[in-house]
C-alpha cells in the first residue's frame, strides 16, 4: 500500500493514497452555520463543493492546539466512493463509503510511503493525540509511528452499514 504522508502538530500521520485526489494549500471556505464544530465549512474547488474537516477538532484536540496561527495548513482532498470503485472496488468497498467530496485541514506535507500490509500494526492502547476509533493501523519507521488514521471513521461514517 502506498500512504500520503503528513503532520498534525507532532502526529506522523497518513492515508491509503488511492483515497486521496489532491493537495493543496489552505484556502478560505466559506463556514456552515449549525454544523459540527469540526466542520470548517465548505470550499469550491474548480466548480466541485467540498466539506472541509479541521482534523484538529475532530481528534478533540484543545482550542489552543487547534488555533495555532503559526502554522501554514493544507487541504487533503478525499476521492468519493465513485472514484474509488473505479480504481479498486474492495478499498471502496471496505474503507470509502462517502459519496459527497471532503477534505482534511492537515499542518504539514509529508512524503509518499510504501507500506507492506504485514508491517501494519493494530494501535497501541497509550496512543496519544488520537483516538483509537480514527486509527486503521500504526507502522514503525525510524523509532518513529506512523499513524494511518481510518478516514471513514474520522468522518463520522460506519463502514459497514451502507
Amino acid at each position: 500500500m502506498l500512504v500520503s504522508t503528513f503532520t498534525l502538530g507532532e502526529l506522523y500521520l497518513g492515508i491509503d493514497i488511492i483515497l486521496v485526489r489532491e493537495i493543496n494549500r489552505s484556502m478560505e471556505c466559506t463556514p456552515v452555520p449549525g454544523s459540527q464544530d469540526y466542520i470548517r465549512g465548505m470550499l469550491n474547488i474548480r466548480g466541485r463543493v467540498i466539506s472541509l474537516f479541521d482534523l484538529k477538532r475532530r481528534l478533540g484536540w484543545s482550542e489552543d492546539e487547534v488555533s495555532d496561527s503559526t502554522i501554514k495548513q493544507y487541504n487533503v482532498i478525499m476521492k468519493t466512493r465513485a472514484e474509488v470503485m473505479k480504481i479498486n472496488p474492495e478499498l471502496a468497498t471496505a474503507r470509502c463509503p462517502w459519496e459527497d467530496p471532503v477534505g482534511l485541514a492537515v499542518d504539514q506535507l509529508g512524503d509518499v510511503r510504501e507500506i507492506v500490509d504485514d508491517n501494519i500494526l493494530p494501535p497501541p492502547a497509550n496512543l496519544r493525540g488520537i483516538a483509537a476509533d480514527f486509527v486503521h493501523g500504526v507502522v514503525e519507521f525510524e523509532q518513529n509511528l506512523l499513524i494511518i488514521i481510518d478516514v471513514a471513521m474520522v468522518l463520522g461514517l460506519d463502514k459497514h452499514n451502507q
